[in-house]
């Protein structure tokens, strides 16, 4: 990877240029060797959430809508743009980016993509890894998307985002896969895909589905958005 050199870098820029394209949370994650190549090069992720709007996700009772898949492409057609006012501007300071698209499958056994958001935001102090393997926020529950930005530059880091769902079940008793376990480990990946498979064919022509980030409140007290680790 190619030297890079800060000029003039600001994190408060990087958060403002994230926000003018519609993130409600903006942080930034210290990237861990947990990682594929060629992510790990990177030392920093800055991590944007959009809101999903509530009256939408509440028409997700027992199972996606039409209305829901086509609010979900929206979204991350403005999380993608954000990622490149983002990238563009810090590829404009002198530092190298790689931005992941908001919903891109690499792995269609797995339906998975090339690297959490959900992992990279819980370690950019924007929330915690619910029962549902979503990320859950204070501010809107799991009803947000989310995009990533790897980059060289030398942006302040958040603490990690630390909690836990207590004694929240809300996702647990309205999956229709029953998927949901006790904890995040416990998640039935297995059963979820085949649910998502049933309702993309049927429904949604996507593997979404939107039930369990109807029924998360994200109103579990933890701790989100600490000050930068000191340097």
């Amino acid at each position: 990877m190619a030297t890079t050199t800060a000029v003039n870098l600001d994190r408060a820029d990087v958060e403002r240029i994230a926000r003018a394209g519609g993130a409600a949370l903006v942080g930034v994650a210290a990237v861990s060797g947990g990682v594929p190549a060629p992510f790990r090069d990177y030392p920093r992720a800055v991590v944007a959430a959009v809101p999903l709007s509530r009256g939408v996700i509440a028409t997700c009772v027992k199972e996606p809508t039409r209305l829901y898949a086509h609010h979900y492409r929206v979204v991350n057609a403005a999380l993608d743009a954000i990622a490149c006012r983002v990238a563009s501007f810090l590829e404009g300071r002198g530092h190298e980016t790689l931005a992941v698209p908001a919903s891109q499958v690499v792995d269609w056994e797995r339906v998975a993509g090339a690297v959490s958001h959900a992992r990279l935001a819980q370690l950019a102090g924007l929330g915690f890894i619910g029962r549902h393997n979503l990320l859950v926020t204070p501010q809107f529950g799991a009803a947000v998307r989310l995009v990533s930005v790897f980059t060289t530059a030398p942006l302040d880091a958040d603490a990690p985002g630390a909690g836990g769902c207590r004694e929240c079940d809300a996702c647990r008793e309205v999956c229709p896969a029953g998927a949901i376990g006790a904890t995040a480990d416990a998640w039935d990946r297995a059963r979820c895909l085949e649910k998502l498979r049933e309702f993309k064919k049927r429904i949604t022509n996507q593997y979404i589905c939107g039930v369990c980030v109807r029924a998360c409140p994200g109103r579990a007290p933890f701790q989100v958005r600490c000050p930068p680790k000191p340097q």
